[in-house]
């Protein structure tokens, strides 16, 4: 398979014809083209076997500039005629969830005024692989509630975000954030601190929802960790694997809070690139290296929208407002649609004002708003072990 499939914005016929014919062919190709997009698009936004129509598209699309405009137009048409057929596609196969996971302790790491939280880094396996995460633990005595939360884009737990996790942890929890397979563990360097980089490469939430459930496994054997449920907070691509997670760990979620979380339903995701749209999927050119009739069943493995029936902890969905219309917006929306059907617990919040990374800007107005939700959220589904209250002096 081509891995350059999007370097051209046009149809090209190959052979050598007279300047009107080659207008008229190359202008019937890019109708047929789009009349196949528009054809396939709801089907394939709803996970159905479109894989022969898909297959003829990707024959002409990695043909391109080296094929007879008619044989091309002849291919979409027959790979179009199958797409009346389909049936829905299996459910996800999905691994068992990573168990007898083990923490190997390493450094602490000093969190300026935080003196009451312990930050640590912490290695652990994960199918053959050597994975880092960092644990946020209050110091002092008590069991405590336990929050896995799963960092935004694909460069490792941020620095930047480790006081706002440290806050939540002072509240009454040991947070729990991995890196993921393929990123170092910290988006920044940290002083004095070595680099650790998880093996693997980047799978776009397939591998990385072991990572997350490998995580939370290791956690619960940890003394400071309350035996139960826990609960789940991602930003953007982590809230995309923590939403896979709750689907994954059914009753083990207590509660699962969601900011603008990335690739809901990657069918959707994957059509924008067909029609040459916006770039939300960076790596799909490698993607299309899979042969046609993995890369349906890889793309279920991956979907939120079409795996909510596993789903049972209250779901708070936040998304920027500001940028209304993206596929974002559509896939949430496709998703909430699924949740209501399932008669499932869930809040879909449209913050006004908000980005796609608002939860990033903790003084900002959309964040601080959310954050007091998140916060009520927490309280009622997954309650803190709060510091005990000083006593009066007598």
């Amino acid at each position: 398979m081509c891995t350059t499939l999007c370097a051209a914005d046009k149809f090209h016929g190959g052979a050598e014809l007279d300047p009107a014919q080659k207008a008229r062919t190359a202008s019937d190709l890019e109708l047929t083209e789009q009349t196949f997009l528009q054809a396939i698009r709801t089907p394939m936004r709803d996970g159905m076997d479109v894989e022969k129509a898909l297959a003829a598209w990707l024959q002409v699309r990695c043909a391109e500039g080296e094929m007879l405009p008619d044989d091309a137009i002849k291919i979409l048409m027959d790979g179009m005629a199958t797409i009346a057929d389909a049936k829905p596609l299996p459910q996800a196969q999905w691994p068992v969830n990573p168990t007898d996971v083990a923490f190997q302790l390493h450094e602490t790491v000093k969190l300026a005024t935080f003196d009451d939280i312990e930050c640590r880094i912490v290695e652990f396996e994960v199918d053959d692989l050597t994975q880092y995460g960092v644990v946020f633990t209050p110091r002092r005595e008590g069991e405590f509630p336990l929050i896995l939360y799963l960092h935004g884009a694909a460069f490792g737990v941020p620095v930047y975000s480790m006081p706002w996790l440290a806050e939540l942890s002072r509240t009454g929890y040991v947070v729990v954030a991995p890196a993921l397979r393929g990123e170092d563990l910290f988006t920044q360097r940290l002083r004095n601190q070595p680099e650790y980089v998880c093996e693997g490469k980047i799978e776009n939430l397939d591998g990385e929802v072991n990572d997350a459930l490998a995580m939370v496994d290791g956690a619960f054997k940890l003394p400071a960790v309350k035996p139960g449920k826990f609960a789940v907070v991602g930003h953007s691509f982590g809230s995309g694997v923590g939403l896979l997670v709750t689907a994954r760990a059914g009753d083990q979620v207590a509660v699962t809070i969601s900011y603008d979380a990335w690739f809901t339903n990657p069918f959707r995701y994957y059509w924008d690139r067909m029609r040459r749209g916006a770039n939300n999927w960076l790596s799909w050119e490698e993607y299309l290296e899979l042969p046609s009739a993995e890369q349906l069943p890889g793309l279920m493995r991956r979907s939120v929208v079409h795996n909510t029936a596993g789903i049972q902890a209250p779901m708070l969905l936040f998304i920027g407002g500001r940028y209304a219309g993206s596929v974002f917006h559509d896939t949430h929306e496709h998703l909430v649609d699924q949740l209501k059907a399932g008669g499932k617990t869930y809040v879909y919040d449209v913050v006004p004002g908000g980005g796609h990374n608002f939860v990033l800007y903790e003084d900002s107005e959309p964040a601080k708003y959310a954050y007091g939700v998140q916060m009520e959220w927490l309280q009622k589904y997954h309650a803190a072990n709060p510091a005990p209250e000083p006593a009066n002096p007598e």
